[in-house]
């Protein structure tokens, strides 16, 4: 009895020294449990994406649509009675009032003057030899050309090449032209830059645009929609524009 004494002893030290510093496992928990941590904190968005789609049958019920209130619909207004001037109104039976006599003069013998007519719109303008020579440009024109300009703005002037009713080629002189106003290969050379379209495997210079360092800034050229040879006669007039 006093040898086996210390050694149930001994055992019992050691078991409970080895409870203490085993792991201990935890109990397991239910599901209820864990839908209740679940439930206690916002989902990520991972959790929210993963749940299943709610069935049709488990939705929440939708609202109930207002009934719709039937509105009458507008009566129809009654038409309005055809009236003849001759046989309805308070002047009805009676003959029509006759027109008011025109207003003469009271001297028979006096001419009574019309107001002036407003001055016409001035028309275009053909120029000269002179008027050519006062340009800021300078251009080649071919036989039977001639260089007409409307009316002007404030601080430009814009110019048509033309032979007979035909415009050919148009020329702008002010602060700020809208070039370009053809899509195409833009191309610096020679003073000026042109803008340059190619069809059917030909290349041709539509439009150019001169700077100055005085007023007129700018001087924009460029040819009218044409086909076959005047097509081309526009483009060398147009090419032959320079800076005087």
């Amino acid at each position: 009895m006093k040898v086996l004494v210390p050694t149930v002893a001994v055992l019992l030290l050691a078991s409970a020294a080895s409870a203490q510093t085993a792991p201990q496992t935890p109990p397991e928990r239910s599901a209820a449990d864990l839908t209740r941590d679940l439930n206690s904190r916002p989902p990520t968005i991972e959790e929210y994406l993963a749940r299943p789609a709610q069935p049709a049958d488990e939705a929440a019920p939708a609202t109930p649509a207002r009934p719709a209130v039937p509105v009458p619909a507008p009566a129809a207004a009654a038409p309005a009675p055809s009236r003849s001037p001759a046989t309805s109104g308070p002047s009805a039976g009676r003959a029509p009032a006759p027109a008011p006599e025109a207003e003469t003069s009271p001297n028979a013998d006096e001419v009574v003057e019309a107001a002036p007519a407003a001055p016409a719109a001035p028309g275009v303008t053909v120029l000269d030899a002179a008027a050519r020579a006062a340009l800021p440009f300078t251009v080649e024109l071919p036989a039977g050309f001639q260089i007409v300009t409307g009316r002007p703005g404030p601080d430009f002037r814009i110019y048509t090449i033309r032979r007979g009713d035909r415009s050919f080629v148009m020329v702008y002189a002010g602060p700020a032209s809208q070039f370009p106003i053809y899509s195409g290969e833009t191309v610096e050379a020679g003073g000026r830059t042109s803008v340059v379209v190619t069809e059917q495997g030909r290349r041709h210079a539509v439009e150019h645009l001169f700077q100055r360092p005085d007023a007129p800034r700018e001087i924009h050229v460029w040819t009218m929609t044409l086909e076959g040879a005047d097509r081309a006669l526009a483009e060398q007039i147009a090419q032959s524009v320079d800076l005087r």
